[in-house]
């Protein structure tokens, strides 16, 4: 999962007047959203590089409550993330805020653990508003409040950290949709992440070659893999490879490492 910014809503997604209609009352919308910055950074695992200082501003004219979180980060082969907090391993000061209108507010990030990790360390940053209620807003009826969440990266980075993406297997199979393919591990076994951009497979049997890039690696290009990770990808076959004997299959591959 690549950092972003979302929204969340306190009531069900749908238009203001399609709730007015269901409700019998006049509906609003509200949204005041935060900027963040950065929504990604490298701290050393000690000394003054272990800080991040975070930048929030608020460019409405309402206030706006904001919690400031640091999760771990693991994944599994398939891609899923297990977060829980990180407080023990960090320092976030301030952790909750209240932007005032137009206002700017510096929040500071400190790494307070291991000061030499054999590896890179990913984490979660979670800001997210808070559905706080000023008064700044009433009005008769009802009304749909907007939240902004920002998700993003932080990396605990120690000297001479980097990564080393294999793939270490590939099998026959079917997906669910029923195609024939290959199921491809990837694994990094350095001690950085790094990012599989601008990947290139390439298949090879019995003089036949084919190359997969751009659009059918949707899915695979562009993924994160963490240090020590492992991700499991499923590529169709093209029908001229589809009854070729797994074992006498080539598959090489060529990627970009992008942070």
């Amino acid at each position: 999962m690549r950092p972003h910014r979302g929204i969340g809503v306190t009531l069900k997604q749908t238009g203001p007047r399609l709730l007015a209609a269901i409700l019998g009352v006049a509906a609003f919308l509200f949204l005041t959203a935060f900027n963040l910055e950065p929504i990604t950074a490298d701290l050393e695992p000690s000394g003054p590089g272990s800080v991040v200082t975070l930048r929030l501003s608020n460019p409405s004219t309402d206030p706006v409550a904001v919690r400031i979180q640091v999760l771990t980060r693991r994944e599994d082969s398939e891609g899923r993330e297990l977060n829980v907090p990180a407080e023990a391993l960090f320092t976030v000061y301030p952790s909750r805020v209240v932007l005032g209108p137009k206002a700017i507010q510096l929040v500071r990030v400190q790494w307070k653990g291991d000061p030499n990790p054999a590896q890179e360390l990913a984490f979660r940053l979670l800001v997210e508003q808070l559905p706080v209620d000023f008064g700044e807003n009433k009005r008769a009826g009802g009304s749909i409040r907007i939240l902004t969440r920002y998700v993003g990266s932080l990396y605990v980075l120690p000297p001479q950290a980097k990564p080393d993406i294999r793939l270490t297997q590939f099998r026959a199979g079917t997906d669910k949709e029923g195609r024939k393919g290959l199921y491809l591990e990837f694994q990094n076994l350095g001690t950085a992440h790094s990012i599989l951009a601008d990947l290139r497979i390439e298949l090879s049997a019995g003089g036949q070659k084919v190359v997969f890039e751009g659009e059918p690696l949707k899915g695979i290009d562009g993924e994160n893999l963490l240090a020590g990770s492992r991700r499991n990808f499923f590529i169709p076959l093209p029908p001229e490879l589809q009854d070729v004997d797994p074992s006498a299959l080539t598959v090489n591959f060529q990627y970009e490492a992008v942070r």
